[in-house]
């Protein structure tokens, strides 16, 4: 079942002016529950844009947004309950930390949703911890904390308000790979516990192999395809034509089926390239599937 519709989507920047781009053009998508789907796309693609519509930061020139079924546009003066309902977490988003304490940053969205303190104090607790941060973390300023305990406390804030869908424009752009790996597993994690849908734009093709369900990817406004990642991942071509790096152990792949090497063209990830290759070498090269 679909938590997010697109329906012929279209929207453009500059609209009768030298600069007019066209950011998204007739854009048919759902977003499946229980699922992260990344989307990824060369600069430009419109997959920021895109994700903007989810909960109606931008508003299309044509088309229809769907959560739960219900035209978001319906009823303009009610947008901002449907960005309880989907929540988005920014590029950078330490940038718009604002509270006195990361504790009180974090309670922001669950106050303005008219929850009791109880409820708050309930929700900022649970959503710290899938983001890793201590008591004595949450009692300081944000601004005192290192740039990945502020991207931790910004994510936490959205987490509290528990949307059905949690939207993710790069969380780990500018990490080093430890602090990636700990900000794209605890999100992995709170989404595995918690059913929450979940939409990572990442640049990273290894991020979106290994995090990622389902992958959607956009060229030039347009979805050009969609599908697991093992099914993305093995059109190495198509990726590459619409301007895209694919992960480097596909690459590999590719090139040992060149070779003549019988090995399955559906590996993404390292851990599969080293469990299909094993099982080739003991078969006696025998096809691996």
């Amino acid at each position: 079942m679909s938590i997010v519709k697109l329906e012929g989507v279209s929207f453009v920047y500059g609209k009768k002016s030298p600069y007019e781009i066209h950011a998204l053009d007739n854009v048919d998508l759902a977003i499946e529950e229980n699922l992260i789907t990344g989307i990824i796309g060369h600069t430009g693609s419109g997959k920021s844009t895109l994700v903007q519509m989810f909960n109606g930061l931008i508003r299309p020139d044509s088309g229809r947004v769907m959560v739960d079924d219900e035209d978001i546009w319906a009823r303009p003066k009610q947008i901002g309950k449907v960005r309880f309902k989907v929540g988005m977490v920014m590029q950078y988003p330490e940038y718009q930390l604002f509270a006195e304490t990361a504790r009180e940053d974090i309670a922001y969205g669950p106050k303005n949703m008219g929850l009791d303190d109880e409820e708050i104090k309930h929700r900022v607790a649970k959503s710290a911890k899938f983001c890793g941060l201590d008591g004595d973390t949450l009692d300081k300023s944000p601004f005192d904390l290192s740039g990945g305990q502020k991207r931790r406390v910004a994510l936490a804030g959205v987490m509290a308000m528990e949307p059905k869908l949690l939207v993710l424009d790069e969380p780990a752009a500018g990490l080093d790979p430890r602090g990636r790996r700990e900000i794209l597993g605890g999100i992995r994690k709170y989404q595995r516990e918690s059913g929450t849908s979940v939409v990572i734009v990442s640049h990273s093709m290894e991020d979106m192999a290994m995090y990622c369900d389902r992958i959607i990817v956009m060229s030039h406004g347009k979805l050009i395809l969609e599908g697991e990642p093992k099914e993305v991942f093995s059109q190495v071509k198509l990726l590459q034509s619409a301007g895209l790096d694919v992960p480097e152990i596909a690459k590999i792949v590719a090139s040992l089926r060149e070779k003549g090497v019988n090995i399955s063209k559906d590996i993404y990830t390292v851990e599969g390239a080293v469990e299909a290759l094993s099982a080739l070498k003991e078969g006696g090269g025998k096809n691996v599937l």
